[in-house]
């Protein structure tokens, strides 16, 4: 894989990393509206984001898989975005770039229309309790992002370890009529093989976690 860009070829700047390399942060005053994803990264690209990165530990192999895909990485926990950016530093993947920023903020200003090549979400925080719902991803605020910057039939993956938000994610999108569902399964169940599994799918299998792994697709 080629070396990360020179700070003066991407906009805003990659600042240098105090550990070698370059700081893959970029920060959000920085960036204009709408967002050129092509500035971000340095060069013209299929570009996905994931929502939810923690500490990047999916992005570690699956940017690594496809090293001619850009992918941005939305974190609001800045301990995970420092384990993120520091772990895709180390392992050399300059098609990584990662955003401290609330997703649903971010997302509903910032992408163009029809820019985005997919979304990847996972596990995602359930908020179990009634009177933290309202700070959930999935809930009708994010349908009219997803049918404005999804391009069409780019793809949107999810998976949760709690079935009543699995649940909610059903009857939420049973009433988008832009996305069409490809598949639903539980990796309990039914694994795939080229499944990229994290820590924390890893320890809600050993706990006993049903993995409920769904894709969508813009229609």
């Amino acid at each position: 894989m080629t070396s990360p860009l020179p700070p003066n070829e991407c906009t805003p700047a990659l600042q240098p990393s105090p550990l070698g390399g370059w700081d893959l942060e970029v920060r959000l005053p920085d960036l204009a509206k709408p967002l050129d994803f092509a500035a971000i990264f340095g060069r013209e690209a299929r570009t996905e984001i994931e929502i939810g990165s923690g500490s990047g530990v999916f992005l570690s192999t699956e940017a690594a898989r496809r090293p001619d895909v850009n992918f941005l990485a939305i974190e609001v926990e800045g301990s995970e975005v420092k384990r993120a950016k520091d772990k895709w530093r180390r392992r050399d993947l300059p098609n990584t770039r990662i955003l401290r920023c609330d997703a649903l903020y971010f997302l509903e200003d910032y992408p163009a229309d029809a820019s985005v090549d997919a979304y990847i979400i996972l596990y995602s925080d359930p908020w179990p309790k009634k009177r933290h719902h309202k700070r959930r991803l999935f809930q009708p605020r994010l349908l009219p992002i997803l049918r404005r910057t999804l391009k069409p039939g780019a793809p949107l993956t999810i998976k949760t370890d709690v079935t009543e938000y699995y649940e909610v994610m059903i009857e939420l999108f049973r009433g988008a009529d832009f996305l069409e569902l490809e598949f639903d399964r539980r990796l309990d169940h039914d694994p795939v093989t080229d499944d990229i599994e994290t820590n924390f799918q890893q320890k809600a299998r050993e706990k006993g976690h049903p993995l409920h792994f769904m894709r969508y697709r813009r229609r």
